[in-house]
Formats: structure tokens, C-alpha cells, sequence
């Protein structure tokens, strides 16, 4: 025989060569042994029911196969291909393991062998049973998969994230992918893996339709709290219409902080009014990130009741809660008429908040009062301009110029002057949008500023004002060191 042709019956060679090995120790002397026969008939059994179970096994696993066979006739020939080698290791085991036992049966009724060789040999027989079952039961089940088409868990994992890497590059749009793919997914949240579960869940985010809506939504009573989070979470970006009552009622029940979180920022991107209760209680939640969450979201939703419980929490709360109801009260207020009485009551609270210890809280407030654009935070924006904060100072002049509060701009022209080039950027800003012409000079000056975007900013801010004094000026400037600004002058 050729090297090559032992090479390739190698496995035959070594299951032969295990026999002999096992053959040889079993029927070797049985050394002394007074009560063998006593012995023997306490364990005759086992290895009998070994031989028993593993060829049933056998027989299981062969049904499988023929089944397989059956179910794909066409591809028979590839299928049988495929199938040998792990066909031809079970069959091997099953033998070995039938075959060894048989010895064992044999030996155990000469009736005369040691009590320690017993043992190994039962010991031996359990081992044998062991190892045929876990190679039997593991590769029928490898066997199913690759016949029937499925995946196992690790190659669903494999699979989804393939789909979703092809995303990276615009995460934006929804997955481009086959009917067969979001079918795929969708049976995937059957899987018994929860990382399955919660990948395909993340992947059906990404797609649309009726049968993905709902498949995310029985998705929200897993088991797995990572499952639901990001059920939870893909409800809110695909924007459907039937997902916000699930919502609520499983966030009115859930035990996980990081659930309730993705829940409620989800209820806020649906903009569904139903969800303004449950949020408002979620402002007393245990988790300090709840609560947080929960004054954003009912920034985005607003109306009066949401606007009103927010005022109410207002000065009762953390630092850090404070700071997300100012803001979501300046994004609630910016939806509405400025006659409002709730509108009123919140720029109120507002400029109360100009005056409080903490720059942070300063800062936002002065932010929200820009988007409210009531003109009675005017004055109180103007008091802000000589905070010693310059954060509050930069968030103050640019909520002027949102609210072309003409009585600010010396107060802006001052503060082209500053040495912080982030406030001359948001002064030159607000002077562009209040559009006087009485800035025109100021700004002029500005083009020559050493930092590139306060320059940018002037040119843009001169061309809204349109003073014909500023053409000259830009077009000699138009050789500027910063190609963004040649450009912008350009484009002017």
C-alpha cells in the first residue's frame, strides 16, 4: 500500500488500531479475582444497555440522513458528498463503541476477573457511551443545518453581521437588503441564543414593513434584557404608529434601567401624546438616567401638561436634571404661540434660572430663552453679556441675535474686542443676523481678524446686512490666507 492511500483511509487506521489496543487489554489475564461471579451479576447489564442505546442512536442518526437525502433530490450527489465524512466518524463510533462493549460482555461472562480490571472496564464502557452519544447528537444536528439549509447560532451571528457592516459606510438609510434577508432575520428571533436575537433585532431596525414592526414588537416581552433594549430602541427608529402603547405598557413594568432609557427616547421620537403620562411619572424614576431621559423626551413632545410638570420639577431637582429641563423646556416652548400662558410661565422659570450659582445652569437657560423667542428675555439676555462666565456670555449673544434684539448690538460691538475668539465668532454671528447697519464698520474692521471663522462669519454677516461699503473691502480681501474664506467672499 502507498504512503498517499494510507494517508487517505487514516481514520479507518485509526480506529483499527484503537480496536487492537482495546481488544488486547480486555481479553488480557484477569489477575485473581475469589468473587468475580458475584461481581458480575450486579453489572452484567451495562454494557449491554450501552450497545442498546448507542445503536439506537445510530439508527436515529441514519433516519436523519435518509430523510435528508429524500428532501432534496436533486442534489443528491452533492448532498452524499458532503455528508460522508462526518457520516463515515459516527458510524466508526457507534461500531467501536458497540464492538468494545461486546468484549466486555464476553469477558464479564468467563466469569473469573479481578474487582479493579471491572471497574476500569465499566468505567471504560460509560466513557465509550459518552463520547458516541455527543458525536452522534452534535453532528446530526451540524448534519440538519447543512442539509436543510439553516444556520447554526454562530453562523447566524456571522451572517446578520455581515448585513450590518454593509451599512457602515451609511447608517442613515434603511438596510439594503433581499426579502430573503429580513425573513432570515425575523426567524432569527426565534434562535435560543439571545446575542441571535438581539443582532437580527438590531439588522430589522434597519428595514421596514408590517411583519418587521411586528416581530420587534413581541421582541419587547423577551426574557433577555438586551433583546428588548434593542427592540425598544429600533421601534423608535423605524417611527411606526403601533408601537407606542407596547411601549408604555412595558415600561411601566420593566426592572431594567437601560430598558426604560431606550423606551422612553423612543416614545419621544413618535411624538405620540399618549406617552406624556407615563413620562411624567418617569421624571420621580428611581435611576437618575431615567429621569433625565424622560425630561428630554417630554421637551420634544410638549403641550401643557408636559410643560407644566417640568416647571414643577424645575427647581426641586439634581443639578444635572435641571440642566435637561431647561433645555427641553426651551425645545417645548419654541413649538408655541408666544401668547401661551404656559409659554409665559416657562420663560418666567427661565430667567429666573439667568441668576442661579451655577454657570452650567446660566448657560442653558440662556440657550432655551433663544429658541423661545419671547422679547421680554431681551433685558435679562442683554444682563447676561457681563457674566463673568464667558460661557454664559457666548450663549447669551447668540440667543440676541436669534432674537434681533436691536438693543444689544453695542453691547455685541463690544465684545468684537474680546480675547476669546469664540465670543468675537458669536458676536460677528448675532450682528449678521440683527442686520444693522449700524455694525457695518465694526465688521469691517473684523475682516482682518486673526482667527479664520470670526473672518468667515464677517463676511457672511456683512453680505445679510448688504451695506455697499462692505464690496470693496471684500473683494480686496479676496486673496485671505484661508481658502474657506476666499471662498465664502467669492460666493458673496
Amino acid at each position: 500500500m502507498k504512503l498517499t492511500t494510507l494517508k487517505t483511509y487514516k481514520l479507518e487506521v485509526f480506529f483499527l488500531f484503537a480496536l487492537v489496543i482495546l481488544s488486547f487489554f480486555t481479553l488480557s489475564g484477569n489477575g485473581n479475582a475469589d468473587n468475580s461471579a458475584a461481581s458480575s451479576g450486579g453489572t452484567f447489564w451495562l454494557p449491554s444497555a450501552v450497545m442498546q442505546s448507542v445503536a439506537a442512536l445510530y439508527a436515529v442518526f441514519i433516519a436523519i440522513f435518509i430523510l435528508s437525502l429524500q428532501s432534496n433530490r436533486d442534489s443528491t450527489n452533492s448532498i452524499a458528498n458532503r455528508i460522508k465524512p462526518p457520516l463515515k466518524m459516527v458510524s466508526y463510533t457507534a461500531a467501536g463503541t458497540i464492538y468494545f462493549n461486546g468484549l466486555i460482555l464476553i469477558v464479564f461472562s468467563f466469569g473469573s476477573f479481578s474487582e479493579a480490571k471491572m471497574k476500569v472496564l465499566l468505567v471504560s464502557s460509560l466513557i465509550s457511551m459518552v463520547l458516541s452519544l455527543i458525536a452522534i447528537v452534535y453532528t446530526s444536528i451540524n448534519l440538519l443545518s447543512n442539509v436543510s439549509g439553516l444556520k447554526t447560532s454562530s453562523e447566524k451571528l456571522v451572517y446578520i453581521s455581515d448585513l450590518l457592516r454593509g451599512q457602515e459606510g451609511n447608517p442613515i438609510s434603511p438596510l439594503k437588503q433581499s426579502e430573503k434577508d429580513t425573513q432570515f432575520c425575523i426567524k432569527s428571533l426565534d434562535d435560543e441564543n439571545p446575542e441571535v436575537r438581539a443582532i437580527a433585532a438590531e439588522a430589522l431596525g434597519q428595514a421596514r414593513g408590517p411583519e418587521v414592526e411586528k416581530a420587534l414588537l413581541e421582541l419587547l416581552e423577551d426574557k433577555n434584557s438586551r433583546v428588548r433594549i434593542t427592540a425598544a430602541r429600533n421601534l423608535g427608529r423605524i417611527g411606526t404608529e403601533n408601537a407606542a402603547e407596547p411601549l408604555i405598557k412595558r415600561l411601566a413594568v420593566d426592572k431594567d434601567p437601560v430598558f426604560r432609557a431606550c423606551a422612553i427616547e423612543s416614545l419621544g421620537y413618535l411624538k405620540d401624546k399618549r406617552a406624556i403620562e407615563p413620562l411624567i411619572k418617569s421624571l420621580d424614576d428611581k435611576v437618575p438616567e431615567v429621569r433625565l431621559v424622560a425630561a428630554r423626551a417630554l421637551g420634544i413632545l410638549g403641550g401643557d401638561k408636559a410643560e407644566e410638570s417640568l416647571i414643577g420639577k424645575l427647581n426641586k431637582s439634581s443639578p444635572e436634571l435641571q440642566k435637561q429641563i431647561i433645555l427641553a423646556l426651551g425645545n417645548s416652548g419654541s413649538k408655541k404661540k408666544l401668547q401661551d400662558l404656559t409659554v409665559k410661565k416657562a420663560t418666567g422659570a427661565l430667567i429666573y434660572k439667568l441668576r442661579d450659582k451655577d454657570p452650567e445652569l446660566r448657560k442653558c437657560a440662556a440657550e432655551s430663552l433663544g429658541k423661545m423667542e419671547d422679547p421680554e428675555s431681551v433685558d435679562p439676555l442683554l444682563e447676561c453679556l457681563g457674566d463673568t462666565n464667558p460661557e454664559v456670555r457666548n450663549a447669551a449673544a447668540y440667543s440676541l441675535g436669534t432674537l434681533r434684539a436691536e438693543k444689544a448690538i453695542d453691547a455685541l460691538l463690544g465684545m468684537l474686542t474680546e480675547e476669546d475668539s469664540e465670543l468675537r465668532i458669536t458676536a460677528v454671528y448675532a450682528l449678521g443676523n440683527i442686520g444693522s447697519r449700524k455694525a457695518v464698520d465694526a465688521l469691517l474692521k473684523t475682516l482682518d481678524d486673526s482667527n479664520p471663522w470670526v473672518r468667515r462669519y464677517a463676511a457672511e454677516a456683512l453680505a445679510k446686512i448688504g451695506d455697499q461699503k462692505a464690496t470693496a473691502p471684500l473683494v480686496k480681501n479676496l486673496n485671505d490666507p484661508d481658502p474657506e474664506v476666499q471662498w465664502l467672499r467669492l460666493r458673496l
